[in-house]
């Protein structure tokens, strides 16, 4: 889809004109800056064309990124798994072993 020239709404910074859409990113001037965005991500929470409305190209490319997205936290969670039934500690997911600070300690003596 071309989006160069498009006419966006922003929640904060209002209406923008889309200047550039190279890869993964858009570039948006406003009245008082430019602003890089993620695409499509930016269209699920940011903005929308001026009349208000996201066309069907750019919903069918957030459903994508969603899915794309949800894949990967889905293989993470199941590589995490596999690392725990094999007792591989992965950082910040460590089982800190029990302590014997509680048993009492016996002194011995020096002949």
């Amino acid at each position: 889809m071309q989006l160069e020239n498009l006419a966006v709404k922003h929640k904060v910074f209002g209406d923008g004109v889309i200047l550039c859409h190279k890869d993964k990113y858009i570039t948006v001037r406003f009245a008082t800056a430019e602003k890089i965005f993620v695409y499509p991500d930016a269209f699920e929470k940011f903005l929308t064309l001026a009349d208000g409305t996201v066309p069907a190209d750019i919903n069918d490319d957030i459903a994508v990124s969603r899915l794309a997205k949800e894949k990967i936290l889905r293989e993470k969670r199941e590589e995490n798994v596999r690392s725990m039934i094999k007792g591989i500690v992965i950082p910040g997911k460590e089982i800190l072993p029990e302590t014997k600070d509680d048993e009492p300690h016996e002194e011995t003596e020096e002949i």
